[in-house]
């Protein structure tokens, strides 16, 4: 993907950590656009942080890095307020780069909202994660390609991601995936199969340490895919450390509430309190 002279270059900088009994934002940078509103402690001892971007999407030529890291035994939640726009791009594309150190014991809720790509757009976004023992994390992507309402669906021109996760025996995860509408028909068996939108939710980590079973957490959600009649999806266990689920559906609704179903699972099988994201309508 060729970038383009234009555009705005945004860093995000987060380091949270724990005092025993609640985490703390401990250090923070931002270069706008990026930004983020004042954490927000939970009764689970949680730090809850949601990025912020004054101007209401990415444009062509935008760069933004953000670094996250946790220290031991510090437990984070980073989210954002709305879907993130991604505009139209006549000839260069937007790019994001996200690194994520999670300590010993740490655990991190990353779950931004659905990227809305809209006609044109092209855009580029890798995730690049380090767990240490004992950490965990919740990492997922949702998609809608167009502006439904609109009657804009895969119009855009390409959307490419990479996710990367390891810890000290090595490789988790990795995924790369590489989608153009012009070049490819989305849309055909084994790929889209007619749902404009998708997602997919990751749970990494040595799950045993913590005390989550693996095959009961999947058992437990198996239900939630049987009661979305406007999707198709479906949950297994990764070749190690983690599990993944991943979800075609008609509307993004469906799949946030799905994956916001698998979250607060994930925070009952860790014994911890559940709470309910705060969304602007």
């Amino acid at each position: 993907m060729v970038s383009h002279s234009a555009g705005r270059y945004g860093e995000l900088s987060l380091t949270f950590r724990s005092n025993g009994q609640q985490t703390q934002l401990l250090d923070q940078y931002s270069r706008p656009p990026l930004q983020v509103m004042r954490g927000i402690p939970d009764a689970a001892g949680c730090m809850t942080v949601y990025l912020l971007s004054p101007s209401a999407g990415i444009v062509q030529g935008d760069r933004y890095r953000i670094h996250i890291c946790l220290h031991p035994g510090a437990h984070a939640l980073i989210t954002t307020p709305s879907a993130n726009r991604v505009y139209r791009m006549p000839d260069g594309c937007a790019q994001q780069t996200v690194h994520i150190t999670v300590g010993a014991q740490a655990f991190l809720e990353y779950v931004p909202d659905a990227t809305i790509l809209y006609a044109d757009a092209a855009f580029g976004h890798t995730t690049d994660v380090m767990l240490n023992e004992g950490a965990m994390l919740i990492v997922q992507d949702v998609v809608m390609p167009g502006r439904l309402a609109h009657q804009e669906r895969l119009a855009f021109r390409e959307y490419k991601t990479r996710l990367t996760a390891a810890d000290a025996q090595g490789t988790i995860l990795y995924e790369a995936n590489r989608l153009n509408p012009r070049q490819a028909a989305l849309e055909d068996a084994l790929l889209l199969e007619g749902y404009p939108c998708w997602g997919s939710f990751f749970l990494l980590g040595d799950l045993d340490r913590r005390g989550v079973d693996s095959q009961r957490f999947i058992a437990q959600a198996q239900p939630l895919f049987a009661d979305t009649p406007d999707a198709i999806g479906g949950i297994s266990a990764l070749w190690r450390s983690g599990v993944c689920a991943r979800v075609l559906a008609h509307r993004l609704e469906t799949i946030t509430t799905l994956f916001e179903a698998l979250r607060q699972q994930t925070r009952h099988a860790l014994g911890l309190n559940a709470d309910k994201l705060r969304k602007s309508p």
